[in-house]
């Protein structure tokens, strides 16, 4: 590849970051409504189109071509008028913007069973801000507070023999005109827990600090991902589009990171990983201690980030 390919390539790359960016900054900001996560969680495969086209032209002279067809469609992400999105139907989701519907805060917790040996936790969304943690009231096997748009979402529990099962899933048809919706939910440390996340677009953040999360599963869209890790043994498979991941591990625990992705910014580097095959990478205390992360990456665009400490 020449110079000039290799420098259409990383300015391509550095226009997506910058734009993927740039859309979860106005969504922090409260600039930008969230309204632009439903967009991408139902429009993302289109960066593999540009990231496809990119390929293919970046060695003729249309290569101008994608940082153009990039730059409209973020901003045809912001700027669009809410007539011609006024309803998205995903097949599992509706979503609605600014329609008159009801909205509220749900809460509801369910104290220990003590005959419990596991918990399976699964939670569905199109597009919210979740954040998972330790539970305050030990007395309770777990905690859920929901501040919901639109209709209640699903909260079901079930005990089969000495296993619980939680299931949480957003309702299907969804108001996005007042913002996102905000979940919380809390988890006992008292027994060992799986974890399962299936998520279109939004903000998760888990806090695993406490918990015995023995296999997190994350399948998501587009948003920003942040994993805390205990001092535990645990097995997570993450698959998203695009997203920025931050992954803190204590700086006790072993770990590998087992990597598929398109174009990515990692800093395994900085934190010292050691390359023992091609796209996985390891802790230099691999070997030498008994608590270890297993992780599975696969992603398409976006940041990755590791601290170990």
């Amino acid at each position: 590849m020449s110079n000039e390919n290799r420098n259409r390539s990383a300015y391509i790359m550095g226009l997506f970051l910058i734009g993927i960016g740039l859309l979860f900054l106005l969504n922090s900001l409260g600039i930008a409504t969230f309204r632009i996560w439903y967009l991408l969680s139902r429009f993302w495969p289109l960066i593999l189109i540009l990231i496809g086209l990119n390929i293919i032209l970046k060695k003729t002279k249309l290569w101008w071509i994608v940082p153009i067809l990039i730059f409209v469609i973020f901003i045809g992400a912001i700027v669009m008028p809410e007539p011609m999105i006024r309803r998205f139907d995903t097949g599992s989701f509706t979503f609605y913007l600014n329609d008159q519907e009801r909205s509220g805060v749900y809460k509801e917790d369910r104290e220990f069973d003590n005959e419990l040996n596991k918990l399976k936790v699964n939670l569905k969304y199109g597009a919210n801000r979740l954040r998972v943690g330790k539970i305050i009231n030990e007395d309770n096997l777990y905690d859920v507070d929901i501040d919901y748009r639109g209709e209640v979402p699903t909260v079901y529990y079930n005990r089969t023999n000495n296993n619980g099962d939680l299931r949480v899933e957003q309702a299907k048809k969804i108001n996005v005109g007042n913002g996102s919706e905000k979940w919380e939910v809390n988890l006992t440390n008292k027994i060992p827990i799986d974890i399962n996340v299936s998520a279109g677009a939004g903000d998760l953040m888990l806090d695993l600090e406490g918990l015995k999360v023995d296999d997190l599963n994350i399948d998501a869209g587009l948003g920003q991902i942040s994993i805390r890790y205990p001092d535990y043994n645990n097995e997570t498979e993450i698959s998203a589009g695009a997203s920025n991941i931050k992954l803190v591990i204590p700086e006790e625990t072993a770990f590998r990171i087992e990597t598929s992705t398109v174009l990515n910014n990692m800093n395994f580097d900085e934190v010292g990983l050691i390359k023992v095959q091609d796209d996985i990478y390891q802790s230099m205390n691999y070997g030498e201690v008994e608590n270890k992360i297993k992780i599975k990456l696969s992603t398409s665009v976006g940041n990755i980030k590791v601290q170990h400490n």
